[in-house]
């Protein structure tokens, strides 16, 4: 007869009864865990029990906040091909038009016991590499960025132009913007911040208030960004004349206008027309409640102003209007005012952003769809946060998904137009509509 003394390392590795302990299920279990736990039921001679190859032991505590998975207890199984799809066919109607016929995402069937939840299809697989690093107070700067590369078309009648404005050392704006988009879903946060001091550097250049760390207005900076982008149109056409190309401003093909403004003297009928180019308009907000609409016929409607006629009448009519429609009307909402003691205050009144807008102009009228916002998040006009919601790129603006992204610096959420327009109404500050053609 062969006595046999059994020692097991730990006393925590099994229990008499042969269950778990809690601390194995957290951290693992020895190597020798299997072996141990016949041991202890007396299934297994240790004088004959075969020789196992020892295996190294897993050392838990070398991976930081990982727990070690049980022997045996599988780890989840990787998730296997989607079961047929079944489609679901819902008629939509409403407005103008015959109705249409909308298919829905596919479902698939419940399977029995646990499974794991799997996300909504995206519209880009690496979405949440979209976002851009905010290292020192630049969300202006970035929610700007991410509002012009929501437009698709004028950032490529940009690129397309390189041999032209690349040999140019003024065009660092233009260079720095189209290594960003370039770079848009990169996933290097270093090598972005990079990017975003070269462009914020080259806007620097000419605009000397931006040069600081400091919290800018993003209309400002929208602004600034344009203007030196237009003042290079002169120099980059005799650039392109000289290589044998042509040279056409991405700004003015994109969002230059101009509006028509008619002052009429109220004694005398005597009146003056003059023409200005805008590449923004700035709306000024109706108290207690407006819509988009409703700013934009208050802003076209004829006001009286004080004016020195030649019959010496001091009250004349002046009314604007457009004389032509750009690709893309960007629109600034006035939520930032001076009070009669000179203090810089944030207006809060709810405004209806219209998801299309219809506008007339002297060359016709055109329709516009909202692509993208910014919005300032805040209760003062001194402290606050941009961000900005733009549509996905990927989808067309006739289709009925409804796809957008919120891009707050780095972290990017999916989301829809509609939510946008329901949830901006009190902090949208820039609204930008492109053109149906």
């Amino acid at each position: 007869m062969v006595s046999v003394n059994i020692s097991l390392t730990s006393a925590t590795t099994v229990n008499s009864d042969g269950k778990i302990s809690i601390w194995n299920r957290l951290f693992g279990r020895p190597t020798n865990y299997q072996r141990d736990k016949k041991r202890v039921t007396g299934l297994v001679d240790k004088t004959s029990e075969p020789k196992e190859k020892r295996k190294k032991p897993f050392r838990w505590w070398r991976k930081r906040n990982r727990v070690a998975p049980a022997p045996e207890e599988p780890l989840p199984k990787k998730l296997c091909p989607p079961a047929p799809y079944k489609h679901t066919v819902v008629k939509v109607t409403g407005g103008k038009g015959p109705e249409f016929q909308r298919v829905l995402l596919p479902v698939t069937e419940k399977e029995e016991g646990p499974t794991l939840s799997v996300p909504e299809p995206l519209a880009h697989p690496q979405r949440k590499c979209l976002g851009l690093p905010n290292p020192a107070q630049i969300c202006y700067m970035n929610s700007c960025l991410q509002s012009l590369l929501t437009l698709e078309d004028f950032i490529k009648s940009i690129s397309c132009q390189e041999p032209v404005w690349s040999t140019t050392p003024n065009a660092a704006v233009m260079s720095s913007l189209t290594d960003i988009s370039r770079s848009h879903f990169s996933s290097d946060a270093r090598h972005k911040i990079r990017l975003l001091i070269q462009f914020k550097s080259a806007v620097a250049a000419l605009n000397p208030e931006f040069d600081d760390l400091d919290q800018k207005d993003v209309h400002e900076f929208f602004t600034s960004v344009l203007h030196q982008m237009r003042s290079l149109d002169a120099q980059l056409r005799m650039t392109a004349a000289s290589m044998g190309r042509t040279y056409s401003c991405p700004v003015e093909d994109h969002m230059l206008f101009k509006m028509r403004n008619v002052r009429t003297c109220k004694r005398c009928g005597e009146g003056t027309t003059r023409e200005e180019e805008y590449t923004c308009l700035s709306l000024d907000l109706i108290p207690g409640k407006g819509s988009i609409e409703q700013m934009l016929e208050n802003y076209l409607k004829e006001t009286e102003l004080e004016y020195k006629c030649a019959c010496r009448a001091t009250v004349s009519r002046n009314r604007m209007s457009f004389v032509n429609l750009p690709r893309v009307l960007v629109m600034h909402l006035k939520r930032f005012r001076f009070t009669p003691m000179f203090q810089l205050k944030k207006v809060h009144d709810p405004v209806d952003l219209s998801r299309d807008l219809v506008v007339s102009s002297s060359e016709g009228g055109a329709c516009y769809s909202l692509v993208s916002t910014i919005s300032h998040l805040g209760h003062s006009a001194k402290s606050g946060h941009y961000v900005s919601d733009g549509m996905d790129l990927d989808v067309e603006q006739e289709d009925l998904s409804d796809r957008w992204f919120t891009y707050n610096d780095a972290v990017v959420t999916k989301t829809t137009g509609h939510s946008v327009c329901a949830k901006r109404r009190n902090s949208s500050y820039m609204l930008f509509y492109k053109r149906h053609d």
